[in-house]
């Protein structure tokens, strides 16, 4: 009976950690032709740069959730928790280390009405990016091609940002992320029917 009440904890054990739920994000972004365009966000009062949306789960999250989740948060509550979570669905993520990866296809509305979106008064989460804009993927492209130095900075062209942006280039955590997933194949705009 020992024996098994210590082989039943272990296995409780571990069936926790494996459940455990790490940070997570999402890429929102639309296609227009033979262009996508990702909607990225620049860090308030960071100089991390521009990304997309991410961070760390809340309690008993599904790591889809917490895409979602930050997502809704980051956009300003412009998208919904529901939305994101429905188009991402039936994605696989794309891990880098314990980070998940998810791509939302949305359609276009101007980057000033998700930045201008007024937020829940008294909730810090949903002011943590400052100015946000549509990127051409194409723009971001030709940083993928090598790994990604986490201490270089990767210009974008000013003129795809918007005034009064205090950076003007990609976060390399995110750009990394993004790397492993051109790398894998997942990114959805460049899968075949």
């Amino acid at each position: 009976m020992k024996r098994f009440l210590s082989c039943f904890v272990v296995v409780l054990l571990l069936a926790g950690h494996v459940a455990a739920q790490g940070p997570a994000g999402l890429v929102v972004y639309f296609e227009s032709g033979d262009e996508v365009y990702l909607l990225l966000a620049e860090h308030a009062g960071s100089k991390r740069g521009w990304a997309g949306f991410g961070g760390g789960p809340r309690e008993g999250e599904t790591i889809s959730q917490t895409a979602a989740h930050k997502g809704m948060e980051e956009s300003r509550g412009y998208f919904s928790q529901a939305d994101l979570l429905a188009a991402i669905k039936d994605q696989a993520p794309v891990m880098d280390g314990d980070f998940a990866s998810y791509f939302a296809k949305v359609d276009f509305v101007p980057a000033p009405a998700v930045m201008n979106h007024p937020v829940p008064e008294e909730n810090d989460a949903y002011l943590e990016r400052s100015t946000f804009a549509w990127i051409p993927y194409s723009a971001v492209e030709g940083f993928l091609g090598e790994e990604i130095d986490r201490k270089k900075r990767y210009a974008i062209d000013p003129a795809f940002l918007p005034k009064g942006s205090e950076t003007g280039w990609l976060w390399p955590i995110w750009l990394s992320n993004m790397r492993k997933a051109a790398v894998a194949g997942a990114l959805p705009w460049s899968k075949t029917p």
